[in-house]
C-alpha cells in the first residue's frame, strides 16, 4: 500500500525531472517569455533566501560563494553558447559540460532531499522545524540554489540580448516606396 500512495508523487516527479533534462540539454528555442519567466522566479526565491539570511546570516556565507561561482558558470556559457536558426526560429544551446553541469547540480540536489525526507529521520527533521528553518541547517541548499540561480539569471539574461541582436540581423529588410 506505501508503493501505491508513492506512485503519483513518483511520476509527477519523473516527468519534472524528463522535462528539466529535455529543457537543459540539447539546442532550445529562443522565447523570450520563458527567460524572463525563469529570470523573475529565480530573483524572486534569491530575495526569499536573502531575507532568510537577515534572520540567520550563516545563509550568506554559502549565498557569496554560490552566487560568485554561478556567475562563473554564465561567463563560460556566454562564450562557447551557440546559435541556429532552424525555419525561421532561434535555438541556442550552451557548452555541453555547462549542461552536465547544471544538470548534475540540479538532479543530484532533488534526489538527495528526496531521499533525506524518505527517510525516518529527514521526516521527524522536517517535523521539528518550520519548512523555512530546515535551509539553515542544510547550508548546501542554498549553496547549490545560488548556484543555480546566479546561472539561470545570468544566462537566460545573456540568451535575451543575444537573441534580440540576432533577430535584428535576421529580420527582413523592408523595402522603401
Amino acid at each position: 500500500m506505501h508503493i501505491q500512495q508513492m506512485a503519483v508523487p513518483l511520476m509527477l516527479m519523473a516527468f519534472i525531472i524528463y522535462r528539466r533534462t529535455k529543457r537543459t540539454i540539447g539546442f532550445q528555442p529562443y522565447k523570450p517569455r520563458r527567460l524572463v519567466f525563469r529570470m523573475i522566479i529565480f530573483a524572486v526565491i534569491m530575495m526569499a533566501f536573502l531575507a532568510n539570511a537577515a534572520m540567520h546570516p550563516t545563509t550568506l556565507l554559502y549565498a557569496v560563494p554560490g552566487t560568485l561561482i554561478g556567475v562563473v558558470l554564465v561567463v563560460f556559457a556566454a562564450k562557447h553558447s551557440t546559435y541556429q536558426w532552424r525555419e525561421s526560429q532561434l535555438f541556442y544551446r550552451t557548452h555541453k559540460w555547462i549542461e552536465a553541469a547544471v544538470l548534475i547540480l540540479f538532479l543530484g540536489r532533488f534526489f538527495y532531499r528526496f531521499l533525506l525526507l524518505a527517510s525516518s529521520s529527514g521526516t521527524q527533521s522536517l517535523q521539528n522545524t518550520q519548512y523555512g528553518q530546515h535551509f539553515t541547517r542544510d547550508p548546501l541548499t542554498a549553496f547549490v540554489f545560488f548556484i543555480l540561480g546566479a546561472y539561470y539569471i545570468g544566462f537566460n539574461a545573456y540568451i535575451l540580448r543575444k537573441g534580440k541582436a540576432l533577430k535584428k540581423e535576421e529580420s527582413p529588410v523592408q523595402p522603401t516606396l
